[in-house]
Parts: structure tokens; sequence; C-alpha cells
């Protein structure tokens, strides 16, 4: 009686080594696939947020720049600020029309500001138009990664100055322009025109 072997059918260890190889190599590209993607979409999103704070900022000095009012304030010592003030060392200041009461805004007017600080620009607000000793302004940081913010004015007899007003010169004076330059660490140079007293109505050459 002869009895039949029958042969066990399986993997060789060479077999098993070059299906783990190319599963890990699958694996490999995979998460890079994945990982590309996501770094993508965070780029994206980081991108998208970046130009709407850009936007949002050019948006609020459109608004606070063409509305803006000759109407000085009061210091915390009682003395007159002009209208618009600019400097090298406390940059832009202004009151502007408020259009909607609130609660930094009296009788349609708001005193607002910009300057920049570390790389930051701040957009300020003052609860009251004349400064009482108690009054703390409210610094809201608009934009990061500021390299130079730049604001210079045209004047009514067509030039451009860079420190407003200048002596003996009336503290109701608005400029008829204001350039405003910012440069930014990730997208280089913007630059906006905005118009000043011409824009307010009943404005005259």
């Amino acid at each position: 009686m002869s009895a039949s072997v029958e042969k066990q059918a399986g993997f060789t260890l060479i077999e098993l080594l070059i299906a783990v190889a190319i599963a890990s190599v699958i694996a490999v590209l995979s998460y890079q696939a994945i990982h590309q993607g996501v770094l993508i979409k965070e780029n994206t999103d980081e991108s998208v947020e970046r130009f709407e704070a850009v936007q949002r900022t050019l948006w609020w000095m459109e608004q606070d720049f063409t509305q803006m009012a000759p109407r000085t304030v009061q210091d915390v010592l009682g003395s007159p600020l002009p209208a618009f003030q600019l400097s090298y060392d406390y940059g832009a200041e202004m009151t502007r029309i408020a259009v909607y009461p609130s609660p930094y805004g009296i009788a349609g007017l708001a005193r607002i500001g910009y300057v920049l600080e570390d790389g930051v620009l701040y957009r300020q607000v003052w609860p009251v138009i004349d400064r009482a000793p108690d009054s703390e302004v409210e610094r809201l940081p608009v934009l990061s990664d500021v390299a130079r913010f730049e604001v210079r004015v045209l004047n009514a007899d067509n030039q451009w100055q860079e420190i407003w007003p200048e002596a003996d010169q009336p503290l109701t004076d608005l400029p008829r322009l204001i350039e405003v330059t910012l440069t930014l660490e990730d997208m280089g140079q913007i630059r906006r025109l905005f118009s000043g007293v011409d824009g307010l109505p009943g404005a005259s050459e």
C-alpha cells in the first residue's frame, strides 16, 4: 500500500519580505500624499486669512481717512490736539465722522489712530472725543508682520508732508490726500491713496 504525500502550499520567507517591503513603500507614499495635502490646505487657509486681514485693514483705513472731520480734541490736560495729527513717533490720529452712534462716538464723532509697534499695526479708538484723566484708549491689533507703516499727506498747496500740522498751521486743517504705504514681510509693499478734505460734504477747492 502506497501513501501519497500532498505538498503544502505557502509563502517563502523571501516572498514575505518582498510583500512587507511593497506594503511599506505604499504606506510611505500614502502618508506623504496625505501630509502634502494637509500642508497645502494649511498654507491655503493661512494665505486666505492673511489676505482677509490685509483687506480688512485697508477697509478700516479707507473708512477712517475718508471721513475725517475738522474737529479738534482736548488731551487729558485740556490742551487742544489737531483734528488730524501725523508724526514719526505717534503715527496718524484723527477725528472722524461716526455714522452710527456707538460707545466710541459722541454726537456722531470718534477719535481714531494708527500706530506701528514691534511689527504689529494697531488701530486705536478713544472712548470719548475730549479725553479725561481716566480715558483709556482701546488698541486693536489689525495686522501683523508689518515691516514699515508710512503716511504722507498732501496740503492745500499740493505739497507732500510727513508731519501734520506744521508750525503755525491751524489745528482744524485737514489734508487733501492721504497716502498710506504698508511694507509687509510676506507680501511686499502696498500703497493706497485716500481722499481727505476734498471728500468732505461741502468742501471746496
